[in-house]
């Protein structure tokens, strides 16, 4: 079977799973198709104020460890470079075009090293500031077309967008924030770019009383405006 294939079986499959099954069963589906490992994820705001989730990790452990230890993170070219674009590209691409760092050569170098062949990167960017990203790489010269291409990113936009919307699902850093279902709701029509008032009539509570509520969420979460308590409402999943 081909690679579009497999690839659209899995949309049609994703949305009628749950999220960790989606997840395995994408992790699944791109072994078949020649990949060995991947990671999908979100985060927003940076530096020390970044909230990040990711949804799985499949990269071995070793690999980890070792990417940890070093603080690769904050070098690698993978998710610097999904910041400033919005359609999938393979790391080979990058690394022949660009002019890497110290640090950069030094995790390109491991990357081969550990029998890394390509890593294909699918960016997303969601409201405010969430950014996501899905990543898999192959140890094997993979031959694939656009259209391969163009469904391997369908794939990873599909599962990235099931996992997000499952509230509660996946790994949190730092600790994942609750918030009351009024507060949420009020930040759901904050989304939508309605004021306090318009809240209010939406709701049948007081202006003052959904300006409290968008308070409170914003004070849970962390942030100072109603921009960043709505990139971190659509990071954790409750918008």
């Amino acid at each position: 079977m081909r690679l579009t294939e497999h690839g659209l079986k899995f949309v049609e499959r994703c949305a009628s799973q749950t999220a960790a099954v989606a997840a395995d069963d994408f992790v699944n589906t791109v072994r078949l198709l020649g990949f060995s490992a991947g990671a999908c994820g979100a985060w927003t705001g940076v530096g020390r104020g970044r909230k990040s989730r990711f949804f799985f990790l499949d990269w071995p452990e070793s690999w980890l460890d070792f990417y940890q230890k070093n603080q690769f993170f904050q070098h690698d070219l993978l998710p610097i470079e999904a910041r400033r674009r919005t359609s999938s590209f393979w790391y080979s691409d990058i690394v022949a075009h660009r002019k890497l760092t110290a640090e950069q050569t030094e995790l390109h170098k491991a990357f081969l090293a550990y029998g890394w062949k390509n890593a294909f990167a699918v960016p997303i960017h969601g409201p405010g500031s969430v950014q996501g990203l899905v990543t898999i790489a192959t140890g094997d010269t993979l031959n694939l077309d656009t259209a391969d291409c163009a469904v391997l990113e369908m794939m990873g936009r599909s599962v990235w967008e099931h996992c997000r919307t499952s509230e509660g699902f996946g790994i949190f850093a730092p600790d994942r924030v609750r918030l009351s279902p009024r507060e949420i709701e009020c930040l759901q029509w904050a989304a939508a770019g309605k004021s306090d008032v318009d809240i209010a009539m939406l709701v049948g509570i007081k202006p003052a009383t959904a300006h409290f509520h968008i308070e409170q969420a914003k004070r849970r979460l962390g942030v100072k405006t109603r921009v960043e308590a709505v990139a971190v409402g659509v990071l954790h999943g409750f918008i």
